[in-house]
């Protein structure tokens, strides 16, 4: 009974709503003297040797290290610091100076004489109204016996004082103030009440110790919302409340302990600290002692402050570290929980019999374990009915009732039935076989008291425990392909039909006559994530929820067509999910490995819930999850049994939003890494450099409770085309990103799964480098232009030369050297007229080659002469010459041009020649070689370009050489065309150049 009597206390006190924050984390120095948090939700943090800007993964450090880009003249911060929401600024106290650091800015102002600031600072607070209050003293100006205490509030710039009291020798002092807006300050001489135009309304001495001989009346003083007056005297010790109208205290809690300060909870709670101590009031004014957690978590011989963010979250400074303590209540109730931390007692199969007992089976200790309606915790022992004591072990994971409840079925060596009033246990042993003596056995009470059990398809039986029948669901013996490892057994809406989950094959659902009416695994449409079933659920839609071994949760379509699957990187706490329950339409409540999490089927979200919200482990039990009939929530683990009511359970408060705090990267034409600090500065649009080789976003979730739980997503669109998780990783990195507009969003989510309600959206914008840019191109353009006309320019200016002295030259040969020979042939006819026998056939020699001359030289002007270029002109040109050679010889031509489709196409003078010689050498050789009576020439234009023909009817004669341009010739011009030339010799002789472009 002792080890009961340990399992059924609750403990209020849980060490995973403790986390801390050290030296091993990053924090600059383990004293830490206050904390502070900004309008963003960073911290800043001092300590003795200088200044932390937090963001939940990376520090910023403030010091007086000169090589530090973040200097700040002194570092030793000893005195309360404050945030400043009108000049978004942090006011803090170093080295008995004040300073004010402009956060957007990262400026320091450094206070003195000129704003009434010379004397050395004692103290730094903030009043309700955000207004700033110092204490001061002159001990080092003056004479000792002379030296004061200054109150004072910073206004337009300037420190004016308040009030002033004797130093005397010891610098006690604390200011606080109520919720009227009177300001207490308390010194060695006692407290005065001031109202907020510094008018002394009361002095009061609440309490009178001897310090070194001297008679202090130093205490400090803290109000609650209420407007409370709480007080800790130094000769007492402990909690006082002083009612002012009354002149009275009384003690509130009793403790030698000296009590040093007080803070309250955003739920009401005050919570004290000592030298060494914490303690929590709630508002019932029960107070709980958190001295020894907090020490088991974290060494420290000193508690130097305490702060509450806006998360709720308590901070507690020390000198070796930060304490971050959860200030709400726990969410959950444990039950069979033992002492001992990490695995404790295991516990399965949980159920409620007729008295509302709640019953489960410690697998640990092999015992049956209760609790009454009036708390009661106890054990059943059981026994057979000759009185021999009986053991359940792991296979009896399942434990169901009879429809009275005064009955429980389970799995030992056969089927158990226990009597839950005597613990006598009867047990079925020729149903030994029908179950896996090695593991875990499904098992399941159908609507009409039967029960259904077996680990194979083969052994798969009903049976009534009333009227002892039983037969196999399967009667078929020889199945060839028996189903194995069935680990779950859900009784469906639609009638006699059974939802089975197995541990090889996926899903199957049938009927109890025996076939097999769905089945779902890896291998069909649909597809399973995994074939290892766990559990499953019906929905009131007829849909299923089913969890997986490793495979997270997935959920099927009523009509079977549509599987949609959660993991834990959609927020999932993890992928092994072992009990499921339904919370009206709205929700379901899932079990895993690793936390508790609440779904919400039409937002998507998942709710999580870890031990530091109560749970008594985090990692959860197979068979273990259990409605009662009050509709309260079983679900069982390594450790105890947890149990809320979901009506009652607080809805989660959504994390703070996400803050984006800068962006670096490194530029490769400066060789430079780059920090841009946008913490406290607004970004309408990020440029990115086409230099930046990368850059990287950082942001921050100021949710720091187990923050290395807060996940995060992002997508960067115009360029991702959906979500990317990132885990717990606050920064996102991008190597040479194309050039356009961007935006980067980033969601997370905390602790627990709850989604921030902000997407945070990041504008970026890359440069395209210079040489693609639209006025580089412009310019290039131009530039390419302006030499491309400069060359055209230039070659169409020697083109017009060039036309202009070819004119010129064709001109001078046709009217000088023509004239000449003309002239030259007519005098030797002349001549021939008169001369000797002997000499007429020298002159006739001499005439003709003279008329030769004239009719090769007609040929070259006509060839070189720019004004006839175009395709009629050499067509007519050819004309002239078949009726100058061809007709004298009675050889009749035809010239067929009607293919051509441009006949005012220009020819290059080359090609023009090419194509004229060819065609003169062509008839050249039919006069001197061919017997023909008829020449037909033509240009056939095809789609690859055109054929130029020469065709004779001359009989067939064997070939010789010319002495003139011969055949040779004639091919190399037509190379020169980038022509083919072909000689025909069927049907007389045939010349056939194909060109590679249209005439």
């Amino acid at each position: 009974m002792s080890l009961l009597f340990v399992c059924y206390s609750v403990y209020s006190q849980n060490p995973s709503q403790i986390d801390i924050l050290t030296t091993e984390d990053g924090l600059l120095f383990r004293d830490v003297s206050n904390i502070t948090q900004d309008n963003k939700g960073l911290l800043w943090i001092g300590t003795t040797q200088g200044l932390n800007r937090y963001d939940g993964q990376n520090f910023k450090v403030y010091n007086s290290d000169v090589s530090n880009p973040f200097f700040i003249e002194d570092d030793y911060i000893k005195w309360n610091m404050v945030y400043d929401d009108a000049t978004n600024s942090v006011w803090f106290s170093a080295n008995d100076k004040l300073f004010q650091l402009q956060i957007s800015t990262d400026s320091i102002i450094s206070y003195n004489e000129k704003q009434h600031l010379n004397d050395r600072m004692l103290g730094l607070y903030k009043a309700p109204d955000n207004s700033i209050w110092v204490v001061t003293d002159d001990y080092w100006q003056v004479k000792k016996e002379t030296s004061k205490l200054y109150l004072k509030r910073f206004e337009n710039g300037k420190f004016n004082t308040i009030s002033s009291v004797d130093r005397y020798k010891y610098v006690f002092n604390a200011l606080s103030f109520d919720t009227k807006g009177s300001v207490w300050w308390s010194t060695t001489n006692g407290t005065n009440k001031y109202n907020s135009n510094g008018e002394l309304l009361e002095s009061y001495v609440l309490d009178t110790y001897d310090w070194n001989g001297d008679l202090i009346h130093y205490v400090p003083n803290f109000f609650d919302s209420n407007n409370t007056h709480y007080y800790f005297p130094e000769s007492k010790g402990g909690i006082y409340i002083y009612n002012a109208l009354k002149k009275t205290s009384e003690t509130l809690f009793e403790t030698e302990k000296i009590i040093r300060r007080a803070i309250e909870d955003v739920d009401g709670n005050i919570w004290f600290a000592g030298d060494k101590t914490l303690y929590r009031m709630d508002k019932d004014r029960n107070f709980t002692d958190y001295t020894n957690l907090i020490k088991s978590k974290l060494d420290y011989s000193l508690i130097n402050n305490l702060f509450i963010d806006k998360s709720g979250l308590l901070w507690v400074a020390t000198d070796n570290g930060l304490f971050k303590v959860k200030t709400q209540k726990q969410l959950f109730s444990n039950l069979f929980k033992s002492t001992k931390e990490g695995w404790g007692n295991s516990m399965r199969g949980i159920f409620e019999d007729a008295d509302g007992r709640i019953f489960s089976l410690c697998e640990s200790k092999h015992q049956l374990w209760y609790k009454t309606k009036e708390g009661k915790i106890d054990s059943l022992p059981l026994k057979t009915k000759l009185g021999k004591p009986l053991t359940l072990m792991y296979d009896a994971s399942f434990i169901v009732t009879n429809s009275s409840k005064t009955k429980a079925f389970t799995i030992g060596s056969g089927i158990c039935e226990i009597d839950l009033k005597t613990g006598i246990t009867t047990v079925y042993n020729q149903f030994s076989i029908n179950n896996n003596i090695h593991g875990p056995n499904a098992l399941l009470r159908l609507h009409d008291g039967r029960l259904l059990f077996g680990f194979t398809q083969e052994y798969l039986t009903i049976f009534n425990p009333e009227t002892q029948e039983h037969q196999a669901v399967f009667n078929n013996q020889t199945i060839q392909n028996n189903i194995r490892g069935l680990k779950f057994f859900k009784e469906s809406k639609d009638e006699n039909h059974i939802w089975i989950g197995t541990s090889e094959n996926g899903i199957l659902k049938i009927d109890l006559n025996g076939n097999i009416i769905k089945m779902f695994n890896t291998k069909t449409t649909p597809q399973l994530v995994k074939d290892d079933v766990l559990c499953l659920e019906e929905d009131r839609d007829g849909s299923l929820w089913v969890g997986f071994y490793g495979g997270g949760l997935s959920h099927i379509s009523p009509d079977g067509k549509t599987i949609t699957s959660y993991k834990k990187a959609d927020g999932l706490p993890d992928d092994n999910v072992v009990g499921l329950l339904l919370e009206g339409d709205e929700k379901l409540w899932i079990s895993t490995y690793d936390g508790l999490s609440r779904f919400n089927k039409t937002t998507k979200e998942f709710q999580n819930f870890y031990s530091e919200d109560g749970l008594s482990h985090n990692e959860f039990n197979y068979s273990s999850f259990f409605k009662d009939s009050r509709g309260v929530f079983y679900f069982g683990g390594m450790n105890g049994i947890n149990v809320f009511n979901p009506k009652a359970l607080q809805e989660s408060v959504r994390p703070p939003d996400i803050q984006f705090l800068g962006i670096s990267g490194y530029n490769s034409r400066t060789n430079e890494n780059f920090v841009k600090d946008y913490a406290q500065k607004e970004l309408n649009n990020f440029i990115a450099s086409p230099y930046d080789q990368y850059f990287e976003v950082n942001w921050s979730l100021p949710s720091y409770f187990q923050n290395s739980k807060n996940i995060f997503s992002t997508q960067l669109e115009g360029f991702e085309n959906r979500w990317f998780y990132q885990g717990n990783a606050t920064s996102v990195r991008y190597n040479k990103l194309p050039a356009g507009d961007y935006v980067l969003k980033i969601k997370g989510a905390d602790s627990r799964g709850s989604e921030t309600a902000n997407i945070l959206s990041i504008p970026i914008t890359v440069k395209q480098i210079f040489y693609k840019r639209w006025w580089f191109i412009a310019l290039v353009i131009v530039a390419i232009s302006g030499m491309v006309y400069s060359a055209f320019r230039y070659r169409l200016k020697q083109a017009l030369a060039m036309e202009r002295l070819r004119t010129k030259i064709s001109s001078d040969l046709h009217d000088d050297v023509g004239s000449l020979l003309s002239g030259l042939a007519m005098q030797t006819e002349l001549m021939e007229i008169s001369a000797s026998e002997a000499d007429k056939f020298k002159l006739q020699k001499i005439a003709g080659i003279s008329r030769n001359a004239i009719s090769q030289m007609r040929d070259l002007v006509w060839s070189i002469d720019s004004r006839r270029e175009t395709v009629h002109d050499l067509i007519e040109r050819m004309h002239e010459l078949a009726e100058e050679l061809l007709l004298p010889k009675d050889i009749a031509f035809q010239i067929d041009s009607s293919s051509i489709k441009n006949p005012n196409k220009r020819l290059t003078a080359q090609t023009k020649q090419d194509l004229f010689l060819i065609y003169k050498e062509a008839i050249t050789n039919i006069l001197r070689h061919s017997d023909a009576t008829n020449v037909k020439v033509a240009f056939t234009n095809t789609s690859k370009g055109c054929v130029f023909t020469i065709q004779d009817n001359g009989s067939k004669k064997e070939c010789y050489k010319s002495t003139g341009l011969g055949l040779s010739n004639m091919a190399m011009r037509a190379e020169k065309l980038k022509g083919e030339l072909k000689f025909l010799k069927e049907n007389g002789f045939c010349v056939k150049l194909h060109l590679p472009f249209n005439m």
